[in-house]
């Protein structure tokens, strides 16, 4: 497990957080003390250098965890040269030129710690969406403690132990918690896209933020879009691949990845986990087969689930269930053969518009057919209620009077120059929704998606460079809704790779967007309706996840848990034991309770759970006797 941690101020040492940040024998350890700065670290071995590096004429070190692409922006862009392994070095060199406001201009997936020394601070630098996040909490003795996983904090002695409970029902009902706050109490992120400096005297933060998104659209040609989205793909995938280096590829049946499979300059070994070979495996297989590229199929068996529930929750910072860490389980495959991984993730939401509020129509047994066209959001009332539309029901075994509307609200408000949501600024509320669940990118229900990726090898995904992050602030909304870049531009790659069917629709990559909704309502029906595609099981299906509510009660891996964690439960005066029982039973009888189960079981094997509910209980023996 790569990442770092550490404390300023304070009596203690980092001992007790070090083994949060290490994961393999194959990792690059560090460790740094220095008066009232501690600081332990766990690099990939190609990523790592020399760490830290020096500027200032030695009064400044310095590390990165994470890769630093280059820095400047438009036609100013300059990327990094030399080895994979020198992001810190290139960090240095642009601290003696520039000064601590390099920062600013740096384009990457990274976070910095900086210790200046002759200043008497240290800061805490953050990407743009803090892709690589880090979670802080102010110590009993006065000392910031913290860590790249926030589970790693509560096992420092100086750490407050305990839930919040608004946010621990966030978490449970949204699959995550908005902006940076976590359920543990006292707990937060940095901010991304920020600088927070600490004062060594008095071991006070102060923030500076260099970069928040700003959704300004520019009325241009569709065209004229797709030309710059497509030439920017390929400069940034050009200069990050290196002929030295071999590369692997997640694959889906979708678009997102089959563009950086188009656009990369060089074959790739692609990666698909499956049940079964589905619709969406078979069509990454042909997508693979077509650029002669190797085929993986990396198969989730019967016993996935408990093995992905005991194996994930220690990487999960309460952001996505235990299953969306979805490539742990074949970390030696893949590890054995690439050396850097890459995906399509985040294509979705930065060019589709994939989760903004849409306006559907429900016809009956026939399904649902949702319109390309976004629901009004004039207020914020509006909002929370496009947050909690599906997930506004009390949560069956958590004891509290408030629903997450209630918590949702008292979180986000209106101030003078914007929003201010569960401690994040927004410029309007347009920017709220159009980047409210990505900024930053904790706020993704699916986070431990990518954050599992960064754990298993040095990776990339071309979409959140900062040029395409400018781009996609341009691309106004009815192009994100009713036209496609991603797709578009796959035809422009490779027209071949544009003519496989898309997995979920049914239909090629090049074709109208008023073809392509149509096709796509009607293979929609045709599958649904007409045509015999019954997977083996009935919890297999054909999209790249298994039917969740079906798995529930054809597999043990709830009950067994629910089971195992009896203690946990208990201990935890805010669970309801029964009521979790009854919630698993009243699904398998029937109702549509996965999601509430898949919150809890990920809760209780956290390591940090069972932590805090073992010292409850210890308390409450203490106080009865």
């Amino acid at each position: 497990m790569v990442g770092i941690c550490g404390q300023v101020g304070g009596e203690y040492d980092v001992d007790p957080m070090v083994e949060w940040i290490g994961w393999r024998d194959d990792e690059r350890a560090s460790r740094y003390e220095d008066g009232d700065v501690a600081l332990a670290a766990s690099f990939h071995e190609l990523l790592a250098g020399d760490q830290p590096a020096t500027a200032g004429d030695g009064d400044v070190v310095l590390w990165v965890w994470g890769d630093v692409y280059g820095h400047g922006s438009g036609d100013d862009y300059a990327p990094r040269r030399g080895p994979p392994d020198g992001s810190a070095a290139y960090c240095a060199d642009r601290y003696d030129e520039y000064g601590p406001s390099f920062v600013s201009e740096l384009n990457g997936d990274f976070a910095l710690v900086i210790h200046d020394r002759a200043a008497g601070t240290v800061s805490f630098v953050t990407d743009r969406l803090a892709t690589r996040p880090i979670y802080h909490a102010r110590g009993r003795d006065g000392s910031l403690v913290f860590a790249s996983n926030a589970q790693a904090l509560v096992h420092h002695p100086a750490v407050t132990e305990r839930f919040d409970l608004d946010y621990l029902q966030e978490y449970l009902t949204l699959r995550r918690v908005p902006g940076v706050k976590t359920p543990l109490e006292g707990v937060e992120e940095f901010q991304p896209g920020a600088v927070t400096t600490v004062d060594l005297e008095d071991v006070s933060p102060t923030v500076d933020r260099y970069w928040r998104p700003s959704y300004q659209p520019v009325d241009r040609p569709f065209s004229e879009l797709l030309e710059e989205f497509t030439e920017t793909i390929d400069r940034v995938l050009s200069e990050w691949t290196d002929d030295d280096l071999d590369y692997g590829l997640l694959l889906s049946g979708g678009s997102d990845s089959r563009l950086v499979q188009a656009a990369i300059d060089q074959p790739v070994t692609a990666f698909h986990t499956a049940g079964w070979m589905s619709r969406e495996a078979r069509t990454a297989r042909r997508a693979a087969e077509a650029r002669g590229d190797e085929f993986h199929l990396l198969k989730r068996d019967e016993g996935y689930e408990q093995r992905a529930l005991e194996r994930n929750a220690p990487l999960l910072n309460f952001s996505s269930w235990f299953d969306q860490a979805v490539f742990q389980e074949f970390e030696d495959e893949i590890t054995d053969d690439v050396d850097v991984l890459a995906s399509g993730l985040n294509a979705d939401i930065l060019f589709s518009a994939h989760h903004l509020p849409t306006l559907s129509v429900s016809l009956g047994t026939i399904g649902n057919v949702s319109f390309p066209i976004n629901k009004p959001i004039g207020s914020v009332d509006d909002y929370v209620a496009a947050q909690t539309e599906e997930a506004d029901e009390p949560v069956p075994y958590l004891r509290t009077s408030r629903s997450v509307t209630d918590v949702l609200s008292e979180n986000i408000r209106r101030v003078e120059d914007g929003i201010v949501s569960h401690g994040v600024h927004y410029g309007s509320l347009r920017d709220l929704l159009m980047y409210g669940y990505f900024f930053p990118m904790s706020s993704k229900s699916a986070a431990a998606f990518s954050r599992s990726l960064i754990q298993l090898a040095p990776y990339r995904s071309p979409f959140i460079d900062n040029r395409l992050l400018d781009l996609q602030q341009q691309v106004p909304i009815r192009y994100q809704l009713r036209r496609n870049l991603v797709k578009q531009a796959v035809a422009e790659f490779d027209a071949e790779l544009a003519e496989i069917p898309h997995a979920g629709t049914g239909m090629s990559l090049h074709h109208s967007f008023l073809v392509d909704f149509l096709g796509k309502n009607i293979n929609g029906f045709r599958r649904k309706h007409l045509v015999d595609e019954s997977p083996p099981k009935p919890h297999l299906g054909h999209g790249p996840w298994p039917k969740r509510g079906e798995l529930v009660r054809a597999r043990s891996f709830v009950p067994e848990t629910l089971e195992e964690r009896e203690d946990v439960l208990d201990a935890l005066p805010f669970l309801d034991r029964e009521g979790a029982l009854e919630c698993y039973r009243a699904h398998l009888d029937g109702e549509s309770n996965a999601p509430h189960l898949y919150s809890l079981i990920t809760f209780l094997e956290m390591p940090v759970t069972e932590r805090i509910a073992r010292l409850t209980g210890e308390n409450a023996v203490r106080e009865r006797q």
